[in-house]
């Protein structure tokens, strides 16, 4: 089962837009969920998780961008929550 299939089983209200997409940097999903899904973050996050090898934290945005940097707050909703959001990329044999 996809992501999609997996929260559309696990979430049964019908207000709920199930989230389809992320961001990856390195070993962190991103997500940008939607106020109705935030009851569920804990289980989206989870399931994010298990169905990506690659990942190991899922964070959500918290608030809004307010400064020229586009920084924001953030939290983590699935995976080791050690404060650490350092990651390295690698891009055709560059670190």
């Amino acid at each position: 089962m996809t992501v999609e299939e997996v929260l559309r089983t696990l979430i049964k209200d019908p207000d709920v837009e199930i989230p389809t997409s992320f961001e990856s940097v390195g070993h962190i999903a991103h997500m940008n969920l939607r106020e109705n899904v935030m009851p569920w973050k804990y289980v989206v996050g989870r399931v994010v998780l298990n169905k990506n090898k690659n990942i190991k934290k899922v964070i959500t945005k918290v608030g809004t961008i307010e400064n020229e940097f586009r920084t924001f707050d953030m939290e983590c909703i699935a995976g080791v929550d050690d404060g650490n959001y350092e990651v390295e990329l690698k891009e055709e044999g560059n670190r």
